[in-house]
């Protein structure tokens, strides 16, 4: 009992530490940053031609950008699984929810985890089902091997090639050597049927969406073939090579990534959680108990202060987007940030709680952060062009096809003596779990240990930078 309890002082203790320390320093993300609360505006959006473009996150259940986005019209069917997950999904999440309600007794809450555990058996098993059918539709069908086998694809066949599949004929095109389908091995090799449904290139797509601008269709003819680009393709090529980028230990060291904040990894529902005395603790239940426990720091997630500098120096002042991680659990969802909207609650300089050491006034702010999104529904579930799988032929950017989100966050901000943003702490569940922004732009170049990333430079041919 002494250890439980020294343990839980240290946490608090931690969690009640809210300057800026580690990885949630502002200067690792922006250079020369402006920290003075009321010269920092309080809206801000990235221009027209910087806003990030949305795509796919290219899934891995679909064999990410080996997945011909333009030939599948047709129900397959898996359909039915994917309805009843979403099913089991909605009824755990019900159990869950009750798991948390006043006077449950501990063998109500035994029996509510029972049926859960019952419910996530049934997922298991459906999932399994559902990926054989993925494999079958996604993975194994044929595809040419070798370029000669292009002679005998009408245009039709060839408009509805994978991205993937279409950079490899591009290669040959502009080569003339037949490369054996080089990146649609590569990209095979890493995708699975039976991946987690949010698991793609979400890193590499938002990366990629700040960094370049949205590609425009085209065509490229050559050797008697005439190959067609959608947008689309485009999109998933450059979010490949942005991903792939990290995925190399050399190349990933060239990247000069700034980063705040940590990764969670420990699940826990919105009813779960709550603050009391400044700390965050979430409720769990043991054998039929609720048994409260402090949030882990790195779940606390992104110092609000550092937050709040990134964002209003990085939107508001440089016209320069970057990318948040927008959920808290074990799940990565990364988006392309491009604009916020923050309203102050309430100011105060005098009975101020849970302040950072050096304080002398706290503001309560209210933030909306909007953020370009990402697609991959299942797109056969139901009909409508809104659930469909989330790639087009031509640009989407200020038209109808173009999707974005946003996020509501409610924080107090710490300011020292000169007015200075100096910490804060969260009010809100939501938070972004981690910030970040490629620094390094453009093409790395081949080298001999750059593996698929060597390849896909010549990709820098066919697209076109944002102008800094």
């Amino acid at each position: 009992m002494k250890l439980m309890t020294k343990a839980f002082v240290f946490t608090m203790m931690i969690n009640s530490a809210w300057g800026f320390s580690g990885d949630h320093q502002p200067k690792w993300m922006v250079d020369n940053a402006q920290e003075k609360f009321s010269s920092l505006p309080k809206h801000g959006q990235l221009s027209t031609e910087k806003t990030p473009w949305s795509s796919s996150f290219w899934p891995h259940i679909y064999g990410g950008i080996t997945f011909r986005w333009n030939n599948f019209y047709d129900k397959p069917s898996f359909a039915p699984l994917h309805v009843r997950i979403e099913e089991i999904d909605e009824e755990i999440s019900k159990l869950q929810k009750s798991l948390f309600v006043e006077g449950n007794s501990v063998a109500h809450n035994k029996e509510i985890v029972e049926e859960i555990a019952q419910l996530n058996q049934e997922k298991l098993s459906v999932n399994f089902e559902k990926s054989k059918g993925h494999d079958k539709y996604f993975f194994q069908i044929d595809r040419p091997q070798r370029m000669k086998e292009l002679k005998n694809f009408s245009q039709e066949q060839l408009d509805k090639l994978s991205p993937a599949e279409k950079f490899d004929v591009y290669m040959y095109l502009t080569t003339g050597k037949d490369n054996g389908f080089k990146l649609t091995k590569d990209v095979l090799d890493v995708t699975s049927p039976s991946d987690a449904y949010w698991e793609g290139i979400c890193n590499g797509w938002s990366s990629a969406a700040l960094e370049f601008k949205e590609p425009k269709a085209q065509t490229i003819s050559a050797n008697g073939i005439t190959l067609n680009l959608g947008s689309s393709d485009l999109k998933a090529l450059l979010s490949y090579y942005h991903a792939a980028i990290t995925n190399n230990w050399v190349t990933a060291k060239r990247t000069n990534t700034g980063r705040v904040g940590e990764r969670c990894e420990t699940a826990f529902a919105k009813e779960a959680w709550f603050i009391k005395d400044g700390v965050e603790y979430y409720k769990s239940i043991e054998d039929g108990a609720v048994i409260v426990k402090p949030v882990p720091e790195e779940c606390v997630d992104t110092n609000p202060g550092t937050f709040h500098i990134v964002l209003a120096n990085l939107i508001g002042i440089q016209n320069e987007g970057f990318v948040a991680e927008v959920v808290r659990d074990s799940e990565v969802w990364n988006q392309p940030v491009y604009k916020y909207d923050t309203t102050i609650v309430s100011e105060k300089s005098r009975n101020l709680k849970y302040a950072t050491k050096g304080t002398r006034k706290q503001v309560e702010v209210k933030t909306t952060m909007h953020y370009a999104n990402d697609g991959g529904r299942m797109f056969w579930v139901t009909d409508g062009t809104d659930d469909e799988f989330y790639a087009w032929w031509d640009q989407t950017t200020g038209t109808g096809n173009y999707r974005a989100d946003k996020k509501e966050f409610h924080y107090i901000l710490d300011l020292d003596r000169s007015g200075k943003i100096i910490g804060g702490r969260w009010l809100s569940y939501e938070r972004p779990d981690f910030l970040w922004l490629k620094k390094q732009r453009g093409f790395m170049g081949e080298g001999m240990l750059f593996g698929i990333v060597s390849y896909l430079d010549a990709l820098k041919d066919l697209v076109e930078l944002q102008d800094k």
